[in-house]
């Protein structure tokens, strides 16, 4: 059964085991997360939930972004939180969602209660990541397009899976700890474009992490689950349409850090809109017409993107991270896309509300790539320009992203938060962190006093 030869892998995991690129992926993951988490933390999505909780400066776990700390389950919901906030975080394709932000945040607060070092986290990282992704290859997409966000649904059996090999826990606790999971999954795609998506991931890393603490303690559940007939597979996808053992084929031989890798987010906006705002850009580069002189816009991309990247009205700045016709609108008016272009009510700016107008979406031939997305302009005179871009830059082993870029988004988001000396700090620590030997150092280096509550 799945759970039991699950547990056994992730107990067998060792760190000296684990290949440098992959332990080098971990420790992106880690950066990547924690930068976003820390600009996220300014945002109303974050603030608000800190209302709810009793923050502290004698608790344990800090809360990220702020001078508060808190229990470790609870910092551990508010830092999931921020880090999907600005959905500004990695993607994995396997997983159909966001990798990191469910197991970092768990990892962390973990961390701040028991002692581990910056080797037990990227194996704990490195195991929790291989659950999730290969969970993926179990059930999409049937998953997927059923309705559920699998940075949730899989998300906690991730964050379980991390946290239960960073208790050293045996294999009959581990299985528990997946078993215990399962009936915590949750998170709709209908909430897309709000602030409860970026609930969904506090929620879930929080889960994963309670899981795993209360195997720990001998709580039980059935280690049968995934394949029961009122299991996760029957009743979160429906017979037929799931195969556990592809979770299970081939672990660890590369490992999904490996074979399929992160996708770094450049723009600040869901990762459906991505290869379109690549294509923009290009088009920018390539002396593309003045917005004035556009007459329509025409972005077609894969159909599995239509149902939550297809958004011609907003109502919100969230709905406009899930908007083709917003995003595509914001780089044809200023040649990129960043947090301040979904702050406040920026998304009803005159002039790319006014280009938003023309731009239609659809879906690309069947033949198209999966994460694609073709742009074509018309001028007003007659003139046509198109690109098609097939996978978008930092989207995982693919088209990576250099250590330059990746640090110089850590920079720009932590600095919102820290200043930039501290933040070049965290930045020396997380580069180096298999040396740390007490990883709580990565989360105290992350308080700040510009967010109180």
């Amino acid at each position: 059964m799945y759970a039991r030869a699950a547990a056994r892998n992730i107990q067998a995991l060792q760190y000296d085991s684990i290949p440098p690129q992959a332990l080098r992926w971990g420790k992106i993951a880690f950066k990547d997360t924690l930068g976003v988490a820390l600009a996220g933390s300014l945002e109303d999505t974050s603030r608000i939930p800190r209302t709810l909780f009793s923050l502290r400066t004698d608790a344990e776990s800090p809360v990220l972004g702020t001078t508060r700390r808190a229990a470790p389950l609870d910092a551990c919901f508010l830092n999931g939180i921020s880090a999907h906030a600005l959905d500004y975080d990695d993607g994995n394709d396997a997983m159909g969602g966001h990798p990191s932000a469910p197991l970092v945040p768990a990892l962390l607060a973990l961390a701040s209660c028991q002692r581990l070092s910056g080797q037990d986290l990227l194996l704990a990282y490195v195991a929790g990541f291989e659950v999730e992704t290969r969970l993926g290859r179990a059930v999409h997409f049937h998953h997927y397009e059923k309705g559920w966000h699998p940075t949730a649904t899989l998300g906690v059996f991730g964050s379980a899976a991390a946290c239960a090999r960073a208790l050293r826990l045996d294999e009959k606790r581990t299985a528990m700890a997946l078993a215990i999971a399962a009936s915590l999954a949750s998170g709709l795609k209908a909430n897309f474009g709000t602030m409860t998506k970026p609930l969904h991931v506090g929620h879930c890393s929080r889960n994963g992490l309670m899981a795993a603490m209360l195997a720990r303690d001998g709580f039980s559940a059935n280690p049968d689950v995934f394949e029961h007939d009122q299991g996760f597979g029957n009743v979160f996808n429906g017979p037929g349409t799931f195969d556990f053992d592809r979770a299970l084929d081939g672990w660890g031989a590369p490992l999904m850090l490996l074979e399929t890798g992160i996708g770094i987010k450049l723009y600040p906006c869901c990762a459906g809109t991505h290869s379109a705002i690549d294509a923009v850009l290009d088009l920018y580069q390539a002396g593309m017409p003045p917005p004035e002189d556009i007459a329509s816009v025409e972005v077609r991309v894969h159909a599995r993107r239509l149902p939550h990247v297809n958004r011609p009205v907003l109502s919100a700045a969230l709905d406009a991270k899930f908007s083709l016709q917003y995003c595509t609108a914001r780089a044809l008016c200023d040649g990129e896309v960043l947090i301040r272009h979904f702050a406040a009510d920026n998304y009803r700016e005159a002039r790319v509300a006014s280009l938003m107008s023309r731009v239609t979406v659809g879906a690309s031939g069947p033949d198209a790539p999966l994460y694609g997305a073709q742009v074509t302009l018309r001028t007003r005179d007659g003139r046509e320009m198109s690109h098609l871009v097939e996978r978008a830059r930092g989207r995982g082993i693919g088209r990576p992203l250099d250590d330059r870029d990746i640090n110089a988004k850590f920079i720009d988001c932590a600095t919102t938060v820290l200043g930039r000396a501290a933040s070049w700090r965290l930045l020396e620590r997380l580069d180096a962190m298999e040396h740390l030997e007490n990883a709580a150092e990565l989360g105290e280096l992350c308080t700040s006093d510009r967010t109180t509550t």
